[in-house]
């Protein structure tokens, strides 16, 4: 990406699987992995994240292998400077 903002948020958890990959950022998705926290989900999240990236004209994605992590990218286009108002 030449122009614009690229977000990138790694971790060390379990990891996503191929399968998981494919719906990941579907409404209500129910993974495989737990939660390592115990805490719990309705798995909106991500659905929610892409689609605000997606108005934003924007893509997000995520790299993964199982037991090593995962790492989501998200990367926005320039955005010009808002006109001045004059008051």
């Amino acid at each position: 990406m030449t122009e614009g903002v690229e977000l990138v948020v790694a971790d060390e958890g379990p990891g996503i699987s191929e399968a998981d990959k494919m719906k990941l950022f579907e409404k209500y998705a129910r993974l495989s992995a737990r939660p390592t926290g115990g805490e719990s989900s309705l798995g909106l999240g991500l659905s929610i994240a892409a689609r605000m990236v997606q108005i934003m004209g924007g893509t997000i994605r995520c790299d993964s292998v199982e037991g090593k992590g995962a790492t989501f990218t998200v990367q926005l286009p320039e955005c010009p400077a808002p006109a001045e108002i004059d008051s």
